[in-house]
């Protein structure tokens, strides 16, 4: 009795191993996929790089630059040796020769975001799902696994004042790393590009209306108005109900939105609190 008991149990609590087992692994999978893609990636580039180094050589030997040719011929070297090309290897002169390092690093840094940027959104939905299953070991895990793939191929750049960045860029990046991504968005005065999916009325101020943005990466980013700048109120027309936010004593630079609508509100930053949060917004016209 006392062993059929165990079986039955161990076999209530196989499907949440076998979940945990396999979305670990699937999460570690894809993290080893993207970086076998970048380093082919990397490969392409530098193998196109030394074509490239070659023809110039030659040009340099024809033109009888003897110093020029034997730089050119010291960089092929270096790079048949270590199999590596960054902004510690860019050299002064011959300007040729920089041309090519800079064209060659930005293809890496370019195909490599790309790259990264493609994973990290599924590694992000695994990590969610063992979240909610509990499996918070596994969950870190994969946690680490995108952290390896950011920290290691992209580097944190501030976004630049009056970017737009899509509600969905902005979620994946908060749920990818939330300090990373305070470094890149917090404080920042942004425009969200989102669709809109709805409004309400902040319950612990009733001065400031709430618009709710997302995309598909599901989530919200909720965007703060002042009801001292802004007013809103409901229409319905053919069954369809519209918000119009209009800014007071300005009613012909009123905005009329309808769920599903993609918008673009301004507004900065203020990271994530349940949801990706954006203060002081005001509406892109």
């Amino acid at each position: 009795m006392i062993a059929a008991r165990l079986i039955a149990l161990a076999l209530l609590l196989l499907p949440a191993f076998a979940f945990s087992q396999n979305a670990a692994l699937v999460g570690e999978a894809e993290a080893q996929k993207c970086e076998d893609k970048i380093a082919n990636v990397q490969r392409d580039v530098l193998g196109k790089y030394e074509d490239a180094l070659q023809e110039l050589q030659v040009g340099f030997q024809k033109a009888a630059d003897l110093d020029n040719a034997l730089a050119v011929r010291a960089e092929k070297e270096r790079v048949r040796k270590e199999q590596t090309l960054t902004e510690t290897n860019l050299v002064n002169e011959p300007k040729s020769l920089r041309a090519a390092q800079s064209a060659s690093i930005e293809k890496i840094k370019e195909l490599t975001a790309q790259l990264v940027s493609e994973s990290v959104p599924r590694l992000v939905e695994v990590k969610k799902s063992l979240t909610i299953a509990g499996k918070l070991d596994d969950a870190l895990a994969v946690r680490k696994a995108i952290e390896r793939l950011q920290n290691g191929y992209v580097p944190v750049s501030r976004a630049e004042a009056g970017a737009v960045v899509t509600a969905d860029t902005l979620l994946v990046d908060y749920g990818a790393d939330r300090a990373r991504a305070d470094k890149i968005y917090k404080g920042q005065r942004i425009v969200v590009r989102g669709v809109f999916g709805g409004s309400r009325e902040d319950a612990k101020n009733p001065k400031v209306q709430l618009v709710y943005l997302t995309g598909g990466a599901g989530g919200w980013v909720q965007c703060e108005f002042s009801a001292s700048d802004f007013r809103f109120r409901d229409e319905q027309q053919f069954g369809a109900s519209t918000i119009v936010i209009s800014p007071k004593g300005n009613d012909s630079g009123a905005a009329r939105l309808q769920k599903g609508q993609t918008v673009e509100i301004r507004g900065v930053c203020e990271g994530l609190d349940e949801v990706v949060r954006v203060a002081k917004c005001d509406l892109v016209r």
